[in-house]
């Protein structure tokens, strides 16, 4: 037994000196993470306080990347209670300005920081959005300049103001102020909150004066992802990205063709050109055959096809719009006309262009007559047509860009 212990000893003694060493290679392991991580959070937390944080981050995203591969062992470590007070508030820090700086993106953030700072990284990778070209089709397009600065709440504010300080200018004699406040502010809405959008069938894109663009697609638009305040000209959209357009003159006209295009039947079925041509479409007035010039006579819009005559009542926009987008969409504004939403039906096929005129039909009390029961006629009036069926009639007020294709449609009827 006096023989068995020296050669016990010598063993016990090397297993001990490695378990020693391991557990000193993870106290080393676990001190260079975290000292890693103190290192890295103070350079992300510099460059995102920066107001140039964008162009910073872009141009040297290495930090960025080294916070986010330090996420999965760091949080390991801090699951296991390791790391100083003053690391865990770093990175509190970090987390709460990364998911502000996110917001200026998307509204769509992460759960944990990984995915917030995976997410950012993404989006500053992302090339920038480029205006329309000739193959893109835009629906509508506007220009925000000082025109619109009456949109703007800094102008009331200001006009505000001056009206309460009257009688201090006029007693006083001291208008300088005033006066370079007015040019300060007319310089900050020339430089912050002018810009350019354009909406084509794919995308809503706003070019600020200064500043980056930005695009959102319209597929990833929500059911509550539009507001706006045409009062003020104001219209943001929540998908992919957050965008806001301010201060333009057709901003409930724009909020509305947006929710038009975001879903179906136009969403990914139209490329931004008509594809229905065999179509007419006048002002008309609807009445019962026997009194067409009476001034109860409803006003209107005409829609002639080879098939077919219908009649879209013009103070029923909202329900030809609701018949194109659902009950659940919200309400145009009044800038969103009958003859407006016809031209964008002919963006959708002749087949889909035929079966939402039903629709619209039947959601604004309109009238719809067959090809093969409408009876023609010449109205006394010059460059007026009337048509009628069912004791029901309209009467057409034809101008010469419409005359050779509403006579080749009801001759088309005749034959």
């Amino acid at each position: 037994m006096l023989q068995a212990s020296p050669r016990v000893a010598p063993h016990s003694a090397t297993g001990s000196s490695s378990d020693e060493q391991g557990a000193g290679s993870g106290v080393r392991q676990t001190l260079d993470v975290l000292a890693q991580a103190a290192t890295c959070y103070g350079g992300v937390l510099r460059r995102m306080r920066s107001p140039r944080w964008k162009r910073l981050l872009r141009a040297d995203p290495e930090p960025l990347r080294e916070a986010l591969l330090l996420e999965a062992p760091l949080s390991e470590l801090l699951a296991r209670g390791e790391g100083s007070p003053g690391l865990l508030r770093q990175r509190k820090r970090l987390e709460v300005l990364a998911r502000k700086r996110l917001s200026h993106f998307t509204q769509q953030g992460g759960a944990s920081l990984a995915e917030v700072l995976g997410r950012l990284e993404a989006l500053l990778n992302e090339p920038r959005p480029q205006p329309p070209g000739g193959d893109e089709p835009v629906l509508l397009e506007g220009r925000q300049g000082l025109r619109h600065v009456l949109s703007w709440p800094g102008t009331w504010v200001y006009a505000l103001l001056a009206i309460t300080n009257r009688y201090g200018l006029e007693r006083f004699g001291r208008p300088a102020p005033m006066l370079f406040a007015g040019g300060a502010l007319v310089l900050y809405y020339y430089l912050r909150c002018t810009g350019r959008f354009w909406l084509t069938s794919k995308r809503l894109m706003w070019q600020p004066r200064f500043g980056e663009p930005v695009q959102v697609s319209l597929a990833s638009i929500g059911a509550r992802g539009i507001s706006a305040l045409p009062a003020w000209g104001e219209v943001r959209v929540e998908g992919d990205r957050s965008l806001t357009v301010r201060h333009a003159g057709q901003a409930g006209l724009l909020a509305s063709l947006v929710d038009l295009h975001r879903q179906s039947p136009f969403a990914g079925a139209v490329d931004g050109t008509p594809r229905v041509h065999e179509v007419s479409v006048l002002p008309a007035w609807r009445a019962p055959e026997t009194s067409l010039s009476a001034p109860r006579a409803e006003p209107g819009v005409a829609v002639l096809r080879p098939g077919y005559a219908a009649f879209l009542p013009a103070e029923r926009y909202a329900e030809v719009f609701r018949g194109l987008t659902g009950p659940g969409a919200r309400r145009p504004e009044a800038d969103v006309t009958v003859e407006l939403l016809v031209e964008h039906m002919r963006l959708l096929s002749e087949p889909e262009f035929d079966v939402r005129m039903r629709q619209a039909v039947l959601a604004s009390g309109g009238e719809l007559w067959h090809a093969d029961e409408v009876r023609p006629a010449p109205a006394p009036e010059s460059g007026r047509v009337r048509l009628g069926a069912r004791g029901v009639g309209m009467e057409l007020l034809q101008d010469a860009a419409q005359a050779e294709a509403t006579d080749r449609i009801v001759r088309r009827w005749a034959a």
